[in-house]
């Protein structure tokens, strides 16, 4: 395959190479991204990480960390290699090293329910109601998916 970048859906954590018809260039990564403003964000010294500058926004349901990056990424994440010249091309990383990389993230809401013990102020609450609702981030690495899709 030529012209080849890796793609990582934080919603799905897969992370796929996806080969691009053409040069490997901003329009076609806008594309697959999404967006119409791409932020950069240094992967390596041989490669670069394109992302939606808009990705943090409301309603936002999965977000990407990446272990060289001080704050989340919203959105799908592309990479592609760049060794200093004006051009991109295929990364030079294996997708399984580059995974290594990430953890995809997503927030979930875990209802907490009474039990038999629970008193209130105003009496006993039958067991099985819902008292509470706690969020945490569910963290999972990205699963590489070989060949394109």
């Amino acid at each position: 395959m030529e012209n080849v970048v890796y793609v990582l859906d934080p919603e799905t954590a897969l992370f796929r190479a996806i080969e691009l018809v053409g040069a490997i260039s901003l329009k076609p990564i806008s594309d697959l991204l999404g967006c119409k403003i791409t932020q950069m964000v240094r992967f390596d010294e041989s490669h670069w990480l394109f992302v939606d500058e808009d990705g943090m926004r409301e309603g936002l349901t999965a977000f990407t960390m990446f272990a060289r990056y001080p704050q989340p990424l919203g959105g799908k994440i592309v990479l592609a290699g760049n060794d200093g010249s004006e051009s991109y091309h295929s990364p030079s990383i294996d997708i399984g090293d580059a995974a290594a990389h990430f953890q995809c993230c997503r927030p979930v809401i875990d209802p907490v329910f009474t039990t038999d013990d629970d008193v209130q102020p105003k009496g006993l609450i039958p067991a099985g109601s819902l008292a509470d609702l706690r969020i945490r981030i569910e963290r999972r690495p990205p699963m590489p998916v070989l060949g394109s899709a």
